[in-house]
């Protein structure tokens, strides 16, 4: 990775030695001065499109601003990602280092052109991506029968929740998927669940009280355990289970 506080000294260094503050350096670049300040206290960095530009101001080159010379981020510059992830030279190190400052786009022609890399090294790539292009690598470690728990915080609720209802139609516990759903998707799907004779104890850490509380009331009017649903329900509905099954037993 590229030592973000050590560019941002840089950064700071080479204004000052240009006599500009940093509204005069962000309104000659068109972001705002929050952005650079960012860069100076280390706590982000330029994006590939802004380091020529910034590079050209303070009369340096973009190796001298970073401090060290990246071929990835050359080929970024020039056009040639496709052709640099080619190179078996380029190692996991090499992307993960590049991939902060690269766009979206950028970052999907490195992970299309990664087919030396596990896909446990890709998933490390995942918060550089935009959700669509998460799914679309889900999808193709899913037909290679790789698991993709760690796809789904990077994509939209949506997609987890058809990718949840395939897998649960094909028998596979979904627990994984439960955390990046709403709670009505995991009611509906708690209800398919059932349907198929399976049990919801997974599911209930993820619905709101009052569906916990209908599901339980069900399981007591056909005479079920219903032990699992409790901690998940609040006192009154508790109590109130507990008074309707002492009356159906007496």
């Amino acid at each position: 990775m590229f030592n973000m506080q050590r560019i941002g000294k840089a950064i700071s260094a080479l204004r000052k030695g240009e006599n500009m503050t940093q509204m005069e350096l962000a309104d000659r670049m068109g972001i705002s001065f929050q952005a650079v300040s960012n860069w100076e206290r280390g706590n982000s960095m330029p994006d590939i499109s802004k380091l020529p530009e910034l590079a050209e101001i303070f009369g340096v080159t973009v190796d001298e601003l970073l401090g060290e010379k990246s071929a990835l981020v050359d080929a970024a510059l020039s056009d040639k990602l496709e052709e640099c992830m080619k190179n078996q030279g380029t190692s996991a190190e090499d992307v993960s280092a590049v991939l902060p400052i690269l766009k979206p786009n950028q970052v999907k022609t490195v992970v299309s052109n990664a087919e030396r890399f596990d896909w446990k090294t890709i998933q490390g790539w995942l918060p550089f991506m935009n959700e669509e292009d998460v799914k679309e690598f889900a999808m193709q470690a899913l037909e290679q029968g790789e698991t993709i728990g760690a796809f789904l915080p990077f994509m939209n609720e949506e997609d987890v929740k058809k990718l949840a209802m395939q897998a649960l139609e094909r028998g596979e516990t979904i627990g994984a998927f439960l955390p990046f759903m709403n709670g009505e998707d995991v009611k509906k799907l708690a209800m398919q669940a059932l349907e198929r004779g399976e049990t919801i104890g997974a599911f209930l850490p993820f619905m709101n009280e009052e569906d916990v509380k209908e599901f339980a009331m069900q399981a007591l009017e056909k005479g079920e355990r219903i032990e699992v649903f409790l901690p998940f329900m609040d006192e009154a509905d508790v109590k109130e289970l507990a008074v309707k099954a002492l009356k159906d037993y007496i």
